[in-house]
C-alpha cells in the first residue's frame, strides 16, 4: 500500500500546518523523515510514523512519536504524539498508524502497523494537542528518545516528567530535523491557531506554551516530537511539539505540556529504569 503524504500538522515549519497565535506560526507534518524503524525494533521518542484512514482513501502524514505511555484504565501501552496529526481526516472512528518503511518525496511505503488511535484518544482544542497511539499486538516501546541528527541511532533514557516553567531551557527531537536544544520557555499558556488544508480553515489550540530560540529549526514531520530537558544523562518529558513560527529575530515553537496530555487522555508516562 502506498500512502500519499499530506501536510496537516501543527509544528514549526516542521511537522504541521501554519500556526498563528498572537503572531503567525507553522505546524509540523512531514514529507521526509528521520529514523525509519522496522518491526523488530522497539518504538522510541523521535521515531517517524505515518497514519492512514481505514477506507478507500489511504492517505496520511508523517509525524513524530513523543513518549511511551500506558493507559491508567486498561494498562495498554502506546506512544504520545500530536493530536492534529490524526484529527484532520474525516471519518473514523479509528485511525491506523504505521511505522515508516520508506519515504520518497510526497509518498511513503508503510511498514508494520504500529497501532490505532481511537476517536476518544486524541484532543485538539481546549485540551491542547495530543494523541495516544495504542500499540498493535507484537509492537513494543522503550522509554527513551532518539538524540542527535536525523540519521543518528543514539538515544537517551526518559527518567520522568518535568513541569513547564518559564525560563527553562528545553530541547526537542524531531523525525524530520533531529535534535535541537537552546530554546527558552517564555510567557504563559496561550491559544494558537493553525491552518489545516484538510479542515478548510484554522484550528485553535489552547493551553499551548511557547519556547523561543535564535534559529528556526522545526519543519514538516516534527509534529508530535518530544520536548524535554536534559539532566544527568537522561531526558525529562516536558511537552509534545505542535508547531512553530518563522519570524525574524526569534523562532518560537509551540507545545502541549505532557502533564496536560497525560491528565486529559488518562495516561501515565513509562519511565526508564536506566533513568
Amino acid at each position: 500500500m502506498r500512502v500519499r503524504v499530506i501536510a496537516a500538522c501543527v509544528a514549526a515549519v516542521a511537522a504541521a500546518p501554519l500556526v498563528t497565535s498572537s503572531a503567525g506560526a507553522a505546524s509540523a507534518t512531514a514529507t521526509a523523515g528521520r529514523q525509519s524503524r522496522d518491526s523488530r525494533v522497539a518504538i522510541a521518542g523521535g521515531d517517524i510514523y505515518v497514519w492512514s484512514r481505514h477506507s478507500s482513501e489511504d492517505t496520511g502524514s508523517g509525524c513524530t512519536t513523543a513518549f511511551v505511555v500506558r493507559s491508567i484504565g486498561t494498562r495498554a501501552r502506546g506512544m504520545l504524539t500530536a493530536g492534529h496529526c490524526v484529527s484532520t481526516l474525516a471519518g473514523g472512528p479509528a485511525y491506523e498508524v504505521y511505522q515508516t518503511e520508506r519515504l520518497s518525496g510526497d509518498d511513503t511505503e508503510p511498514g508494520a502497523m504500529l497501532g490505532v488511535v481511537t476517536a476518544s484518544n486524541y484532543t485538539v482544542g481546549d485540551g491542547g494537542d495530543s494523541a495516544f497511539i495504542q500499540f498493535a499486538p507484537g509492537i513494543s516501546g522503550r522509554a527513551s528518545l532518539f538524540t542527535g541528527g536525523v540519521r543518528s541511532h543514539s538515544s537517551m533514557p526518559v527518567a520522568g516528567v518535568a513541569p513547564v516553567k518559564a525560563g527553562e531551557q528545553v530541547c526537542y527531537s524531531g523525525a524530520a530535523t533531529g535534535e535541537h536544544c537552546g530554546f527558552t520557555v517564555v510567557g504563559w499558556p496561550q491559544t494558537v491557531a493553525f491552518s489545516s488544508p484538510r479542515a478548510h480553515g484554522k484550528i485553535a489550540i489552547s493551553n499551548e506554551w511557547r519556547a523561543t530560540g535564535a534559529h528556526c529549526t522545526s519543519t514538516k514531520g516534527d509534529s508530535g516530537a518530544p520536548v524535554f530537558i536534559r539532566r544527568d544523562g537522561a531526558a525529562y518529558a516536558v511537552g509534545i511539539l505542535s508547531g512553530g513560527q518563522a519570524k525574524a529575530g526569534a523562532c518560537p515553537f509551540f507545545f502541549t505540556p505532557v502533564t496536560l496530555a497525560l491528565k486529559t487522555l488518562g495516561l501515565r508516562l513509562v519511565k526508564s529504569a536506566a533513568g
